[in-house]
C-alpha cells in the first residue's frame, strides 16, 4: 500500500484489517452459511425465475414484487434445486461485495487510511450479513455503486441504469450525471434503464402470462413495518399510532407487502413525504453546488443522493444499508487523511446507526419481551428513526465534500488526489 507509515505502523494496520477480516468472515459466513437451506427472501426470486421457465409469469410467485429483470437474470439458477442455486447465489453475492470494496480501495489511492475504513465498514456495518442471509440484492447493487463513484462517463450510466432496472434507489443517482453535465453518462444510464426495464416486460408481454404487473399496489406507497428505516415508513408509524398499550396496529405487522392495505390519507402522506425529501435534498445539493458539478464533486454528490434516497424512498428494508458501504468507507478514510476528527467521529456514529446499533438494540428488545408488542412505544418509534436521521446526516456530509471540493469544470480534474480517474465530458 502507497503512503507513508510508521513502524507501529506496520504492524497495527495489517492487525486491524486481519481482525476486521476475521470478523467479516464470522458475520457473512460462519454465520449465513449454516442458514442457506433455510427461508429467504431468495426463494421468491428463485420460484419467479421457475415461473419464467415453465412458461409463467414470474409475478405468479407471491410475493415477488421486483422487475421482471431480476426473475428473468435468474432463471440458469432455476434448473438447480433450490440449495445448490442458493449456493451459487451466496457466492456470487459475496463476489460482488469483494469486488465492491477492491473498486473502492483501487480508486481511492490503495493506502492504509482506506484499507482501514473499507475494512472496518465491511467487518461492522451489519447489514451485508443480513443481506446474505436473505439472499437479497443489495450486494450486488453496493457493486454497481462502487462503479459509478470510481468509474467515469458512460460506465456510470451502465451502472447507475442496471442499478436502476433491478431497484429504483440508484437512479436517484443520475440526478448528479444532470448536474456533472456528462452527456455520455446521461445517455448511456437512459439506454441502459430503458433498455432493462423495457425488454423484460416485453418478453413478459409477448410470452408469459397474467399477471403482468406485481399482485397488489399499496407496497409501492410505504408501509410501517419496524424494519422499515425511511422517513415515509416513520411518517406512517406516527399517523397509524397504536389505540391500544401493548397492542400495535395490523399494517405494523405485515411483512408480505403484498398483504399490506394502506388507507388513502396514509398512501398520500407517504407519498407526499418521499417526494418532498427528495426535492428538497436536491434542491439543497443544486444551491451547494452552485447547480453543477465537477469531476472531483461528482462521487461525494452521488453518495450523497444515495443516502437521501435510502431516507425517502417510501420502503427502506434493514438490509438496504449495504449499498452505502462505499459511500461510508470512502468518507471515513478521507476525514482521517485530512485529519478532520470532528468529520470522522460524525461518520463514524452515523455509520453505526444505519445498522448494527438500532439492530442490536431492537433486537434486544425483542429477545426480551419476545413481541414487538411489548417494546415501549418511545424506545421503537426512536431506534426505528436512528437511521434515517443517520442517512440524512450523512447526506449532508457528502454535500458538504462536494462543496469543498468545487473546482472549475474545465481545468485538470480536482479528483486526482482522490485517486478517482479525468472528468467526464461536459454536454457543452
Amino acid at each position: 500500500m502507497r503512503g507513508g507509515i510508521g513502524p507501529i505502523k506496520k504492524i497495527a494496520v495489517p492487525l486491524f484489517v486481519l481482525s476486521c477480516a476475521a470478523w467479516y468472515w464470522h458475520e457473512t459466513v460462519s454465520n449465513v452459511v449454516p442458514r442457506l437451506g433455510g427461508v429467504s427472501d431468495f426463494r421468491k426470486y428463485y420460484d419467479a425465475a421457475r415461473q419464467i421457465v415453465a412458461g409463467h409469469s414470474p409475478f405468479a410467485t407471491a410475493g415477488y414484487i421486483y422487475p421482471p429483470l431480476l426473475a428473468e437474470l435468474l432463471t440458469p439458477l432455476a434448473h438447480l434445486d433450490y440449495l445448490a442455486a442458493r449456493w451459487v447465489w451466496y457466492l456470487v453475492s459475496q463476489a460482488c461485495l469483494l469486488l465492491a470494496a477492491g473498486l473502492i480501495w483501487r480508486a481511492f489511492g490503495r493506502d492504509w487510511p482506506i484499507a482501514c475504513s473499507i475494512a472496518l465498514v465491511w467487518a461492522m456495518g451489519g447489514a451485508a450479513g443480513e443481506a446474505l442471509w436473505l439472499g437479497q440484492v443489495s450486494p450486488l447493487l453496493a457493486l454497481l455503486l462502487a462503479a459509478a463513484y470510481t468509474s467515469t462517463e458512460w460506465r456510470q450510466g451502465v451502472a447507475l441504469g442496471v442499478g436502476c432496472a433491478l431497484k429504483f434507489i440508484p437512479g436517484m443517482l443520475a440526478i448528479g450525471l444532470l448536474l456533472n453535465r456528462s452527456r455520455a453518462g446521461v445517455l448511456a444510464f437512459l439506454a441502459s434503464v430503458s433498455m432493462l426495464l423495457a425488454l423484460p416486460w416485453l418478453y413478459l408481454s409477448c410470452c408469459l402470462g397474467a399477471p403482468r404487473t406485481p399482485v397488489g399496489t399499496d407496497m409501492w406507497t410505504g408501509t410501517p413495518a419496524p424494519l422499515s428505516w425511511s422517513l415515509p415508513s416513520a411518517v406512517l408509524r406516527m399517523l397509524d399510532r397504536p389505540q391500544h398499550p401493548g397492542e400495535l396496529p395490523p399494517n405494523w405487522s405485515v411483512v408480505e407487502l403484498t398483504d399490506l392495505r394502506l388507507p388513502g390519507p396514509q398512501r398520500a402522506a407517504s407519498i407526499a413525504t418521499a417526494a418532498g425529501t427528495v426535492i428538497a435534498g436536491t434542491l439543497l445539493l443544486f444551491i451547494a453546488v452552485g447547480g453543477r458539478l465537477s469531476a472531483g464533486q461528482l462521487p461525494w454528490a452521488m453518495a450523497g443522493l444515495l443516502s437521501l434516497g435510502l431516507a425517502a424512498s417510501p420502503v427502506s428494508w434493514t438490509h438496504y444499508q449495504a449499498m452505502q458501504y462505499p459511500g461510508v468507507a470512502m468518507l471515513l478514510a478521507h476525514a482521517f487523511r485530512g485529519r478532520r476528527w470532528k468529520l470522522f467521529s460524525v461518520a463514524l456514529v452515523c455509520a453505526a446507526a444505519l445498522h448494527p446499533l438500532p439492530v442490536a438494540v431492537l433486537g434486544a428488545y425483542y429477545r426480551q419481551y419476545n413481541t414487538w408488542n411489548s417494546v415501549p412505544l418511545a424506545a421503537l418509534y426512536f431506534w426505528t428513526s436512528a437511521a434515517t436521521v443517520a442517512s440524512l446526516v450523512l447526506f449532508g456530509l457528502f454535500v458538504s465534500e462536494a462543496r469543498r471540493a468545487r473546482t472549475a469544470i474545465s481545468d485538470e480534474p480536482a479528483i486526482t488526489r482522490l485517486g478517482f480517474a479525468r472528468p467526464a465530458r461536459s454536454l457543452q
